[in-house]
């Protein structure tokens, strides 16, 4: 089981990193598929070295402790960015970006700068930051970001991303309009 769970992981971060951040946003939709797949063997033996890394680092740690963390850190920086796209219709892609990134460097400095992490693993006398889970900070930080900065985002790009909210929501709660097959 736990070789399948590393196994998907790997593939899914490798995935990630070749075909959504080297080929979309790096080459921008002009990467050949060799070329991805040779990111992706990259990628993961990237991640195989720092998954070992973090291991080595985290070793005495409780792991379930590591993975309410991680929880954590997921949270503020996925959550806030899908309930108010699914909900609100100011949202822009730069206030989702900006929101989302609030909550994930947030979440990851406060885990870093908490007791698990500062004491526990690096050693220090005390934590600086003094609660043992950042979500309750990090997720209304996120939140706020991303509503702060998509009403300040006056861009064209967010006027058509506000405009076409309504026509999304009602796709994506009756299937209304998804009938035909999407071509990429």
């Amino acid at each position: 089981t736990i070789l399948a769970v590393v196994s998907g992981l790997t593939l899914a971060g490798a995935s990630a990193i070749s075909h959504d951040l080297y080929a979309s946003v790096i080459m921008h939709g002009h990467a050949t598929e060799g070329k991805e797949v040779t990111v992706s063997k990259i990628s993961s033996i990237g991640l195989g070295v720092i998954a070992v890394l973090l291991g080595l680092l985290f070793e005495k740690q409780n792991v379930a402790f590591i993975v309410a963390l991680t929880f954590s850190v997921a949270a503020s920086a996925n959550f806030p960015v899908l309930v108010l796209s699914m909900f609100w219709g100011g949202l822009t892609t730069r206030g989702a970006v900006i929101g989302g990134t609030i909550g994930l460097l947030m979440s990851v400095i406060m885990v870093v700068l908490s007791k698990a992490v500062w004491v526990q693993s690096f050693g220090f006398q005390s934590a600086i930051f003094p609660f043992a889970y950042p979500a309750l900070f990090s997720v209304p930080a996120a939140f706020f970001g991303s509503w702060l900065f998509s009403i300040l985002d006056n861009s064209p790009r967010a006027a058509e991303e506000r405009a076409s909210f309504e026509a999304q929501a009602i796709r994506s709660e009756t299937g209304l309009g998804a009938e035909g097959a999407a071509s990429h």
